[in-house]
């Protein structure tokens, strides 16, 4: 009786065995697979269903953690996502069916769309452990780093990146623009290049080549690069502005101009951008002394931004020109008639002039002498005369500079005339020393006496 219980119970162990083998190699797999194709289907909720009642059932199920997480990603549910991902890093089965890459990388991706970055690092720098060989984890480690402006990590992990695919064109471009904030130009300059040989309808590329080119003084390269950047319409208006500076910078302020009146006709009103157009055109119309115009672009900004830049303190400069003909007059001259007046000035002050410098259209010096004394063998004495015609402060370093000529010019004082103003450190310097400084208010004086 004993012998015929064991055989039953040997029994029905076996037929457990059996129905346990069924239910994982055949019944359950197909269930599986058939939960996969409907997930693909994209009938997540019938899927989230039946895998819920698996886990229900067997919650160390790294299949059924897995498909979930994939449904509630299908879905867009990317909290739930995770949760079920991690499971399955925590179970740490891998087969066919589940890649510890793929889910590491999918986690991570996830961690970067809900900001959660020191996530995404973590996981990110566990997939350069176990997949090595992809440039993908180092470009986005990259990414990471420079994103926190952390850019010397940044360089590493994108030099990473392009020792594993030399051909990436984004990890030359990133490291490249790394380069440009580092203030490497000539290595950002072949980082750049080298992304546009692989894309040379990266845009963005040849835009921070023409700023790495215009850095570096080469201004006709730079402005190439910038117009083949405006082909891009995000790009358009900044590449107007970046090439209008190029031939600001170097005094060509028709050209200049008309590039910062092109971007204007495309900048979004009210915009950055458009303010930064607006205040170097401005700065090119008073070049050319255009003064009207230069004011009529800085009143437009001070409408949106009264605080942009230094605004406020050219139009306060130019405040009497709205008010007072002869100013205005004395501002927009053209350089002989500019001239014509400051030689009246000078005279009418009593001096005679020995010699006239025309330093631009903006300056000019004169030497002047003037009898010292009321008798006859009263001896004359030279006086250096500088007159500016300028919104912007005068500095200290201009006057050391001119106090430097006295001597070799045998000049016993100096006279500066300007329309603008004089910083602090200007003025200090120049009550201990024979340098007198007059402003614009004295200016208006001498323009009525002539």
């Amino acid at each position: 009786m004993i012998f015929t219980y064991a055989i039953i119970f040997m029994f029905f162990i076996v037929l457990g065995l059996i129905i346990y083998y069924v239910l994982n190699t055949i019944v359950f797999p197909k269930k599986i697979d058939e939960i996969a194709t409907m997930i693909e289907a994209g009938q997540t909720k019938l899927a989230i269903k039946k895998l819920t009642e698996i886990i229900e059932k067997d919650d160390r199920n790294p299949h059924a953690h897995f498909l979930m997480a994939e449904a509630y990603a299908k879905e867009g549910n990317s909290q739930y996502a995770i949760v079920e991902y991690r499971q399955v890093l925590k179970l740490g089965r891998y087969d066919d069916m589940i890649s510890e890459i793929y889910v590491r990388s999918t986690l991570a991706r996830m961690f970067i769309e809900k900001k959660a970055i020191e996530e995404a690092r973590k996981e990110y720098l566990i997939l350069t452990k176990i997949d090595p060989a992809n440039y993908a984890h180092y470009y986005e480690l990259g990414q990471i780093f420079f994103n926190s402006n952390q850019l010397d990590k940044a360089v590493g992990f994108f030099k990473k990146s392009i020792a594993n695919n030399s051909k990436h064109e984004m990890s030359y471009y990133f490291l490249g623009q790394t380069y440009y904030r580092n203030g490497a130009y000539a290595d950002a300059k072949q980082m750049l290049i080298n992304t546009i040989k692989f894309n040379p309808a990266n845009y963005k590329a040849h835009y921070f080549l023409g700023l790495v080119l215009r850095q570096q003084g080469d201004y006709e390269w730079a402005i190439k690069e910038f117009e083949t950047a405006q082909k891009s319409d995000d790009l358009k208006v900044k590449s107007f502005l970046a090439k209008g500076s190029c031939h600001l910078e170097r005094g060509q302020y028709p050209k200049a101009a008309t590039e910062f009146e092109r971007g204007l006709k495309f900048a979004r009103s009210g915009s950055e951008t458009e303010l930064n157009l607006r205040y170097f055109l401005a700065e090119c119309q008073e070049k050319m002394r255009d003064i009207h115009a230069a004011i009529h672009n800085w009143e437009k900004i001070v409408e949106v931004n009264k605080n942009f830049r230094d605004v406020q303190e050219k139009l306060k400069g130019f405040s009497e020109f709205r008010q007072d003909d002869r100013i205005k007059d004395f501002l927009i001259a053209g350089l002989s008639q500019f001239e014509h007046m400051c030689r009246k000035m000078i005279t009418a002050l009593g001096y005679t002039i020995t010699d006239v410098d025309i330093i631009s259209d903006t300056e000019i010096e004169m030497i002047a002498t003037e009898i010292e004394g009321k008798w006859r063998n009263a001896r004359q004495s030279n006086r250096i005369i500088r007159i500016i015609r300028t919104t912007e402060t005068i500095q200290d370093s201009v006057l050391r500079k001119l106090y430097q000529t006295m001597k070799p010019r045998n000049a016993t004082r100096i006279m500066i005339i300007t329309t603008g103003e004089y910083s602090a450190k200007a003025l200090e310097f120049a009550n201990t020393r024979p340098i007198e400084t007059l402003t614009k208010a004295d200016l208006v004086e001498m323009l009525k006496k002539i």
